[in-house]
């Protein structure tokens, strides 16, 4: 072998430590996300240290534009506050345990208003959060919390995610028509023969989804947007006029007929559609940076998806940057360093990346190019038809009607009271966070109460307003003991829902809710081959009974009780720590 020269042995020996010092964690509490993994930033000595809670539909752009920042600040005077770099973090929401994310608008305010998380700057993705912010924020502490200007970063408008073969039969694809509109979008839901009135009777029903409304910021526009529509406006909405007897509440009731699955986000919901197809869903309302993310892998799907633009109005979302001026814990230099972050993301440099994430930039005339194109499922032509939104009081009452004329749902709630729940505090959060879940669902929804160990014990069920309360005070008294019979549980529930389906049909939307920290040991009819030819959706009822599945504790049967929620266009949700279940149980609540 040809032996190297020493000078070169040298210089290999000193780029390899340089790579190593700059890679190695010098300071392991230090992390940003990068859409889901972890890359460590080490935060400089005597640094000016600010973060940002922001919505997730930039979050790549914004990762990006925080980790571009991080380094400059440290030479760039211009990037600094008194001589010291400044230093920014993403804050993260946990999603499930374990799994962390940008923010939901709503749980964003929510969790600044509740002290859960304290940052210097609030982006959400649309005005009104803010607004929210600030009239919740007063109402408390007598002072806004945000008082500067708070301009908007980019513009994201609201979209329907539609299948291409679905939206060319709306006339909404390649170019909208005119008669692409929300109006159109209810007379298909409200359709008894579905897709039949587009010559397309094989498409069976139309299929709705969409995130929750209070939670998701793309459901909470949507209910709004109905709203308005449904009285024929596109701006000027106000308190007298929210009522769920008028054309507002109609419009919301109408077009929720359709509606088949929701979620606390819309990324959820599009992740479902690459695996289950036009048979899943027909469509979801979501944001047009989803559609062109979502577009961008192509693999497995049988047609492309596109965006749907409705020509009869959409909110175009400006995603402000709202310093928390009015937070005891900003200090000053604080604010001066988030002004500097605030300029840099709005510099000509990082506005012109944002087209290559699939955004808009905040200057509307700024000319777009890939990825807006039909590849990708956009069009940068469409007409974009703005649509003013209400002041926060509003929105609420809108949110309330929504709440009030929504699809109502029918859910078995399955509980493992086996022995095993006796280990440490299993029992006990594990009835705290059904407590949760029964609490965040409507007064209008059905609810059983189904326990198990080796026997199953089927109680109370009925609406909520007339059995609320004693079913609050049955799971409280829940006793653990003998052994697990959790495959006849689910079948016994998945009976119990179907029975119901066969009486209310499509009127109302169905689950079961399964949470079990064993496998079984006691079931007496059903076997798993069983349970799964029973929960298998039919070819001609492909939406099925939405599971969601918890597992509690290390020795749960996550293979099991991952399959039973697959097959059942649910979702597993792992807990170890019991004392997050209740955390669980409400995230599932906004699935249904």
């Amino acid at each position: 072998m040809e032996q190297k020269p020493i000078w070169f042995v040298a210089a290999a020996l000193i780029f390899a430590a340089m790579i190593a010092w700059l890679v190695w964690p010098r300071d392991p509490g230090r992390t940003a996300v990068i859409g889901r993994t972890s890359a460590v930033m080490t935060r400089p000595a005597e640094s000016i240290q600010i973060t940002i809670a922001s919505s997730s539909n930039k979050k790549q752009w914004l990762n990006q534009a925080v980790a571009t920042f991080n380094e400059a600040s440290k030479t760039d005077a211009g990037l600094q506050v008194n001589n010291k770099p400044v230093f920014v973090e993403v804050v993260l929401e946990e999603l499930n345990p374990g799994e962390k994310d940008h923010y939901r608008s709503g749980l964003m305010v929510a969790d600044i208003l509740s002290g859960k998380i304290k940052p210097t700057i609030a982006s959400p993705a649309e005005e009104s959060w803010l607004f929210k912010l600030n009239k919740e924020w007063q109402a408390a502490n007598m002072r806004a919390i945000a008082t500067a200007p708070a301009p908007g970063l980019l513009r994201t408008p609201l979209v329907i995610a539609m299948w291409e073969s679905r939206a060319r039969a709306l006339e909404c694809w390649p170019d909208p028509k005119p008669q692409c509109t929300w109006d159109r979008i209810r007379a298909l839901a409200t359709n008894a023969d579905g897709w039949k009135m587009f010559a397309r009777p094989d498409w069976g029903k139309f299929k709705l989804g969409y995130g929750y409304v209070g939670e998701s910021n793309s459901g909470t526009l949507t209910a709004a947007i109905l709203c308005m529509r449904g009285l024929g406006k596109t701006r000027g909405l106000t308190l007298a006029d929210v009522s769920a007897s008028n054309g507002c509440g109609r419009m919301i009731a109408a077009v929720e007929k359709a509606k088949v699955h929701s979620g606390k986000k819309s990324s959820w919901l599009l992740d479902r559609m690459r695996t289950g197809g036009p048979e899943y869903l027909d469509a979801i309302i979501t944001s047009e940076p989803e559609v062109i993310e979502f577009s961008k892998n192509p693999l497995g799907l049988r047609e492309p998806m596109v965006a749907v633009y409705p020509q009869d109005g959409t909110v175009v979302s400006t995603h402000p940057f709202a310093i928390l001026d009015g937070a005891a814990w900003v200090a000053p230099d604080q604010l001066k360093a988030a002004e500097i972050f605030k300029n840099f993301l709005l510099s000509n440099e990082q506005q012109s990346l944002l087209v290559k994430n699939g955004l808009r930039p905040a200057n509307p005339q700024t000319p777009l190019g890939p990825p807006f194109e039909a590849a990708y499922g956009a069009n940068p032509a469409a007409k974009l038809v703005s649509m003013e939104m209400p002041d926060v009081l509003v929105f609420d009452r809108v949110r309330e009607v929504w709440h009030e004329v929504k699809k109502h749902a029918h859910i078995v709630i399955v509980f493992d009271k086996s022995g095993s729940m006796t280990t440490g505090d299993k029992i006990s959060q594990a009835i705290r966070g059904s407590e949760a879940f029964v609490t965040a669902m409507d007064l209008k929804d059905w609810l059983a109460w189904l326990a198990f160990d080796d026997q199953i014990y089927a109680r109370t069920h009925g609406l909520k307003s007339e059995i609320g309360e004693k079913l609050l005070n049955d799971i409280r008294s829940t006793t653990a003991g003998n052994g697990t019979a959790l495959y006849d549980a689910v079948a016994a529930a998945f009976d119990l829902v179907s029975d119901s389906r066969r009486k209310l049909g499509d009127s109302v939307r169905y689950g079961i809710v399964i949470l079990s920290d064993g496998q079984d040991t006691s079931s007496r009819k059903a076997t798993l081959a069983l349970l799964e030819a029973k929960l298998k959706p039919s070819e001609h009822d492909a939406t099925g009974i939405q599971i969601h599945t918890i597992g509690i504790g290390a020795d749960a049967d996550d293979a099991v009780l991952k399959k039973i929620a697959n097959l059942a266009h649910g979702k597993y949700w792992k807990v170890k720590n019991p004392a997050d279940v209740i955390e669980v149980y409400k995230e599932i609540a906004t699935h249904y």
